[in-house]
């Protein structure tokens, strides 16, 4: 007691400090959460912009969605979502060039790298678009996505003139037994082998 009795200005201060720290952390709190919904909703508006065709409406909704939240997880969508819009609209490199202001899209990382192989693919850069495929592929976490992103890969290696490269991503599906593409790899298989070997 008799400490406390030499320490009550201390042990007041401390208490005041520990309380502001208690109330500063739940404002933070309170208002990252209030930010996260607000961004909820103007992504939601901004979905409807796209499903209604408005592209040009939709693009500026989520430009202002960006500006505002795009620290947020609904930013990172509408970031991908105006990507999306912007290759709708034929502007390939305003899309891309929005995908690389992403940087870590988190659970979203296999879709950023799928939406660029889009958009290259798109741009006419098929080699560029099947790395990323590639890409996609790796971060994907379901099996049945990863096998697609493959096979896409594949086919714009194809268009890319890259026949090697499409038969050896063709040829490792085929001999996975369990793919789902088992059947389409190995009728790939079959012509590429064909043609490479007329080459």
């Amino acid at each position: 007691m008799d400490w406390v009795r030499a320490h009550t200005r201390e042990l007041g201060i401390g208490a005041i400090v520990v309380a502001a720290v208690v109330a500063g952390t739940w404002v933070v709190s309170k208002s990252n959460a209030t930010k996260a919904a607000s961004a909820s909703r103007a992504l939601s508006e901004a979905q409807r912009s796209v499903a209604s065709g408005n592209l040009p409406l939709a693009a500026a909704d989520l430009q202002k969605l960006v500006k505002s939240y795009g620290s947020t997880a609904a930013g990172v969508q509408a970031r991908l979502l105006l990507a999306q819009v912007d290759f709708q609209q034929g502007k390939f490199d305003e899309g891309l060039k929005v995908l690389d202001e992403v940087g870590s899209a988190g659970a979203l990382q296999a879709s950023l790298h799928a939406l660029r192989a889009a958009g290259l693919e798109q741009a006419g850069k098929p080699a560029d678009a099947a790395t990323e495929y590639l890409k996609a592929s790796e971060k994907s976490e379901l099996p049945s996505e990863r096998e697609s992103y493959k096979s896409d890969a594949a086919r714009a290696y194809q268009t890319a003139g890259k026949k090697d490269e499409a038969l050896k991503i063709w040829q490792a599906i085929a001999d996975d037994q369990a793919s789902p593409l088992n059947g389409e790899a190995r009728l790939r298989v079959g012509e590429l082998g064909a043609t490479v070997a007329k080459g």
